[in-house]
């Protein structure tokens, strides 16, 4: 029969409209076969922190959602991958990599966990001076994410989907921030999709906002951290499901060092990452089960490249010193490109893509002016997910298809003393920040995006 009058009949007998997902999983683990004879820089806190050992499995984990077969309709491809963050460049290379497999995609979203305790694909934490990048690893990880993706496509199937957001102040309370106006982004978003046959669990889709570094400076081991264990207890308690994980607003810090867990169980410990992943977990698929299904009869995507000027001292010198290893070339102007984005799954569920660690007061509301503040008029930015989102479920993607820093409300952006609010010393989060100008950009992009038919 003629494509076109098979499509002539699909689309008369409704089945274009039936909800596709699909999801697959890829190791990212580091190669390695003797640890001490091997320089695996692990990510965050302190330079020169070689890996010693592995204590849990790094992942790539992607899902596929769409209307209708991927060969009818192009998929929305989200990928949560266990990495302190990838630049831009190398997810193009992932983009790349499906593409020369003649992947059709409508579009590609790979957000970084930000554990602390995985191999630095940043080069920020090498020996000195020099970069932390292993470029066989990067390699590695783009190839396995682009595995992942193309085997979430391939096991797309009919799919019932179920979509909830949790909020309970047992969450809030595993977050500690030691900076004003001290808000957090701390509801759970998470979205189920089920074979629509037999109601097996295909995929779980989580967004949470939290450093994954409850095991603090200390640990030399490789891990998920607090991610590691969120995943295997959503996949002990929905069996089958490939659970997928993407932060969320976790800058200023949002941490789970300092926060109080019961049990007394201390900072830097498997213990409190594993309590904190099992509970999240257990919250979210609580919810899930109590939830109805939903209809998805439209999946969106759009992105935006925008272009923030560098005011960032320390990632001029890295720059000057080949830290990033070729990556976040800078335009001729002094700016730095990068990726906005946002996705719609039918009227349920709106989703932002951020390029870095979004302050949460720009993610819920909240921007405070304080004084000793270096721009104590500027406008303020408009809540992404309070303000620009109209669906009843919301999810922000922090580290989402690249990395550039804190992103600070340009009114609260302090890099002179006197100090904001008449602290006595520096506070965090300006060192590692493009600039005052990421948020307002990023924000304008985003009403830009959400705003267009």
């Amino acid at each position: 029969m003629h494509r076109r009058i098979v499509l002539a009949l699909v689309c008369a007998l409704g089945l274009r409209a039936q909800f596709h997902a699909g999801a697959g999983s890829r190791l990212i683990s580091p190669d390695v076969q003797d640890y001490s004879k091997a320089k695996v820089y692990l990510a965050g806190f302190d330079k020169d922190r070689k890996a010693t050992g592995i204590h849990d499995p790094l992942y790539a984990r992607c899902v596929a959602l769409g209307v209708g077969p991927a060969k009818a309709s192009p998929p929305l491809l989200i990928c949560g991958i266990d990495s302190i963050g990838l630049f831009w460049d190398d997810v193009l290379r992932i983009r790349k990599a499906l593409t020369s497999r003649k992947v059709v995609y409508k579009g590609l979203i790979v957000a970084a966990s930000h554990s602390h305790q995985t191999p630095d694909t940043m080069g920020l934490w090498g020996p000195g001076e020099k970069t932390g990048i292993d470029e066989k690893y990067t390699s590695l990880v783009v190839e396995r994410t682009a595995d992942a993706a193309v085997e979430a496509i391939r096991r797309m199937v009919p799919a019932r989907a179920r979509v909830v957001t949790v909020r309970s102040p047992e969450l809030d309370r595993f977050i500690d921030d030691d900076r004003p106006p001290k808000r957090h982004d701390s509801d759970v978003v998470a979205l189920e999709a089920l074979d629509a046959k037999s109601g097996k669990p295909l995929a779980v889709l989580l967004n949470w906002a939290n450093h994954p570094e409850a095991l603090g400076s200390k640990n030399k081991l490789v891990s998920a951290d607090y991610v590691a264990r969120l995943r295997t207890r959503i996949e002990e308690l929905h069996l089958g499901a490939v659970a997928v994980f993407a932060n969320g607003a976790l800058g200023g810090m949002q941490s789970p060092l300092g926060a109080e867990v019961p049990g007394g169980l201390k900072d830097g410990t498997f213990e409190k990452a594993d309590y904190i992943g099992a509970r999240v977990a257990d919250m979210t698929c609580a919810a899930l089960d109590k939830a109805a299904d939903v209809e998805i009869g439209k999946v969106e995507y759009r992105e935006k490249m925008i272009r923030i000027p560098v005011s960032n001292a320390g990632f001029k010198v890295a720059m000057e010193k080949n830290i990033y290893n070729g990556r976040k070339a800078w335009n001729p102007d002094g700016t730095t490109t990068t990726v906005v984005g946002m996705f719609r799954l039918g009227t349920v569920l709106e989703g932002a893509t951020v390029p870095g660690e979004l302050y949460p007061e720009l993610s819920m509301g909240g921007i405070e002016r304080y004084r000793g503040a270096d721009f104590p008029d500027a406008a303020l930015e408009p809540a992404i997910k309070g303000s620009l989102m109209r669906a009843p479920h919301r999810m922000l993607l922090g580290l989402a298809n690249d990395e550039v820093g804190y992103i600070i409300p340009k009114a609260e952006w302090d890099d002179a003393a006197p100090w904001l609010n008449g602290a006595k010393k520096r506070w965090y989060g300006e060192v590692n920040s493009v600039g005052p100008e990421a948020a307002p950009l990023i924000a304008k992009a985003l009403a830009e995006l959400f705003g267009a038919n």
